[in-house]
């Protein structure tokens, strides 16, 4: 492909086999990018292989634990290439739990991959980062509210962030940019879940969106794509907000 706002550059993501890590990985095929992307299923890794061929190097890692992110090193080491683009983009919660009721193994279970899996993800990939390369985390407008139930969910989302920003601070002398990327409701299997599978509760929803809908993942996977892409080269440190204004009126 010529003339791709990606064209040519190399692009780790993380959780690309699904909701919106996949439509990112997608997004970027498109714009001209070799991708090398991780999953967790094997149901998933095996389709995404199938689907997408030759084009994206489809590994199996776990972004909570620390030796599969040395096996994603490991791995990107292995191309021989300096990565052009890093999207941190694995996370999950768990069912609506108050915080008196949230234990320490549920709330190990979010944190350890949403800010502890991404600032690993992260100080891992640093270094195997060429100058003037983008780094673009998944964080939430979760980060900025208080939604009842979801306290370790929404506190790790506001980390990742703030981590944005150290990492803006950090980096900026070799000319990488970090920013984030905050999706409101968006249509994935995650969000289902999330709804329990109920039109009634999604029809809700997308009544407190100004657009009066749920989002894409190809939408937010286009926000990413920009601020991965030279169409971003003065934006550093910002959270782009992906939720049909529904936390911004």
């Amino acid at each position: 492909m010529t003339g791709g706002l990606l064209t040519g550059q190399f692009a780790v993501v993380t959780a690309g086999t699904s909701g919106i890590g996949r439509a990112v990985v997608e997004r970027f095929l498109a714009e001209g990018a070799d991708v090398l992307t991780t999953g967790m299923t094997a149901a998933r890794i095996d389709e995404a292989r199938n689907t997408w061929g030759d084009r994206v190097h489809v590994l199996r890692a776990d972004a909570s634990r620390l030796d599969g992110l040395d096996e994603l090193a490991a791995a990107v080491r292995a191309t021989g290439r300096g990565v052009d683009v890093l999207v941190a983009n694995a996370g999950r919660d768990v069912d609506s739990t108050p915080v008196a009721e949230t234990d320490a193994t549920a709330f190990d279970h979010v944190s350890d991959l949403n800010f502890r899996g991404t600032f690993f993800t992260v100080q891992r990939l640093v270094p195997l980062l060429n100058d003037h390369g983008r780094i673009v985390l998944v964080s939430s407008i979760a980060g900025s509210n208080g939604g009842p139930g979801h306290a370790v969910y929404n506190a790790t989302k506001a980390a990742v962030r703030s981590l944005a920003r150290t990492l803006t601070a950090e980096l900026g002398g070799r000319g990488i940019r970090a920013n984030s990327v905050s999706p409101g409701p968006t249509a994935t299997a995650g969000y289902d879940q999330f709804t329990g599978g109920s039109e009634s509760v999604v029809a809700a929803v997308a009544e407190m969106v100004p657009l009066r809908r749920i989002g894409r993942p190809e939408e937010v996977a286009a926000a990413v794509a920009f601020l991965a892409s030279a169409e971003s080269s003065f934006i550093a440190g910002v959270d782009l907000v992906v939720d049909g204004g529904m936390s911004q009126v």
